[in-house]
């Protein structure tokens, strides 16, 4: 009897929290570190489970491969996740939580598992699922280049958007 009316008590509070309005879920209020922490390790643990599954193509590191992923890279991610010597567009700025720097040199971009984000997305961030409006080849290649790219220089960057 006990439990039962711990677990109607805290329904009970959840219910009066959602409804309450009071948690500020607005695009400019800094995040709760505890939500954020849970959904940051909620993406985590979902991308882990479900992404890497599907098998790259045998070329996907080629260099035909890694310049048409640059040049989708520029057209589509750039905007939210910047580019060398490029500043940061308002969309990208105004975006909370802020959108990875995707091309750091301390990042993995695992190919598998980027592949598994662009073409499905991310709910509950600005990250849409492109596998809506994209090729699997053509997020391959895009997720060849986010491997290769890490750490990019402006000049290799802009080369790679130059070449045919």
């Amino acid at each position: 009897m006990t439990a039962a009316a711990l677990l109607a008590l805290s329904v009970a509070a959840a219910c009066a929290f959602i409804y309450s309005g009071v948690y500020d879920v607005s695009g400019n209020a800094p995040d709760n570190p505890v939500v954020a922490w849970m959904l940051h390790r909620t993406y985590e643990a979902s991308l882990h489970h479900y992404g890497g599954k599907d098998l790259p193509p045998a070329d996907l590191m080629s260099l035909e491969n890694i310049r048409a992923g640059a040049r989708l890279y520029d057209s589509t991610c750039a905007l939210c996740h910047g580019a060398p010597g490029k500043p940061l567009s308002p969309v990208g700025q105004g975006i909370a939580p802020a959108a990875p720097h995707l091309l750091e040199a301390s990042r993995r971009n695992n190919p598998a598992l980027m592949f598994w984000v662009i073409k499905h997305g991310v709910n509950m961030t600005a990250m849409p699922s492109f596998g809506k409006t994209q090729s699997d080849a053509t997020i391959w290649q895009l997720a060849a280049f986010l491997y290769d790219g890490r750490g990019i220089t402006k000049d290799r960057y802009d080369s790679l958007q130059r070449a045919n």
